[in-house]
């Protein structure tokens, strides 16, 4: 899809778009039904991500009436003049724009008052696994070291959001007309689908995001500008930068990377450095690499409800390396 469409809905979605580019989106959403999905989900992912504003009447029943609309105000006197169907458009969607004025910039003129929230917050210890079952009957697997936040409203609002730190499994139940939305600072995660794993521990660099089932759209958003949604499917996972955006998108075995809800501990191609942070928050230890280039060292393992002594041993013995264990603190060396 070219970039400039998920410009153009961008800026819909910010009741800032022209007329001539609302006719040029007009005429994209109504080339295929291909399109008008993309639209209904990149506008649901850009509203999610930008909550704060007044979200507009439902996308589907507003395209429809934008279809409604156009055909409705065909004039005979215009298919006599025989104005050219780019021309007909464009006056038709003239008519469209000037029909939604109200609609579109209502809410910006006339701000709703601003509502307290009040809000529930769930802290799960290093260590330990945790199941939450939200109001809506959706199940979030917390790692150790996690903390969620949702508003007492959560089940009733127009979007069930989750602000998440640290690492959680979402299995969700799907309604259309109410957004499930996990922020994870700049990063937002709108499901179209099911069930998927966030990695968003402060300590890390990078954000992932792998889906199970389902479907998923992750935006990032800093300083006012909003990237294009990226869509993920099952066995699809999206590593994004927290401080520039960047982001690298793969094939993966999704079940490998919330394994950790059965104590299963799983790495593929990760620093020594990293793999002591996962091993310290499931075991509560506190783990010290002496040698500055073992913490670069990386290590591809799977174990399966292993002790910390056992998974010490294999590690040791990949990373050509040694350690001693002083009660709940670990040495490297």
């Amino acid at each position: 899809m070219d970039e400039r469409y998920y410009r153009l809905i961008e800026n819909y979605s910010k009741k800032t778009i022209g007329s001539e580019d609302l006719t040029d989106l007009l005429m994209w959403v109504g080339s295929s039904q291909r399109n008008q999905q993309i639209f209904r989900e990149t506008l649901q992912a850009f509203e999610a991500a930008d909550y704060s504003l007044n979200k507009p009447a439902n996308q589907q029943k507003s395209w429809l009436a934008i279809q409604q609309h156009i055909q409705n105000s065909v004039d005979q006197s215009l298919i006599i003049k025989k104005i050219n169907y780019r021309k007909y458009f464009t006056i038709a969607a003239a008519i469209v724009i000037i029909a939604l004025l109200p609609v579109l910039y209502f809410n910006t003129l006339h701000p709703k008052k601003t509502e307290v929230v009040a809000y529930n917050e769930i802290y799960n210890p290093r260590g330990q696994k945790r199941l939450v079952t939200m109001p809506d009957g959706s199940n979030i697997y917390l790692n150790g070291d996690t903390k969620i936040r949702y508003a007492l409203n959560f089940n009733t609002s127009a979007q069930r959001i989750v602000y998440l730190d640290g690492e959680a499994f979402f299995d969700v139940q799907h309604r259309n007309k109410q957004p499930f939305v996990v922020y994870t600072g700049k990063v937002s995660t709108t499901v179209l689908g099911t069930s998927f794993n966030v990695n968003a521990y402060p300590s890390l660099k990078n954000i992932t995001i792998t889906v199970q089932t389902g479907k998923v759209g992750v935006l990032f958003k800093n300083q006012g500008n909003t990237s294009p949604v990226q869509f993920l499917l099952p066995d699809e996972q999206l590593t994004i930068n927290k401080n520039n955006g960047k982001f690298a998108k793969k094939q993966v075995h999704a079940i490998d990377f919330d394994s950790w809800r059965e104590y299963k501990i799983f790495f593929y191609d990760k620093p020594l450095s990293e793999i002591a942070e996962v091993i310290a928050r499931e075991y509560d230890l506190d783990i010290e690499i002496k040698n500055e280039a073992l913490k670069k060292v990386k290590l591809t393992a799977k174990f399966d409800k292993c002790s910390a002594k056992q998974i010490m041993d294999v590690i040791a013995r990949l990373s050509d390396s040694k350690y001693k264990i002083y009660e709940n603190k670990v040495i490297i060396y």
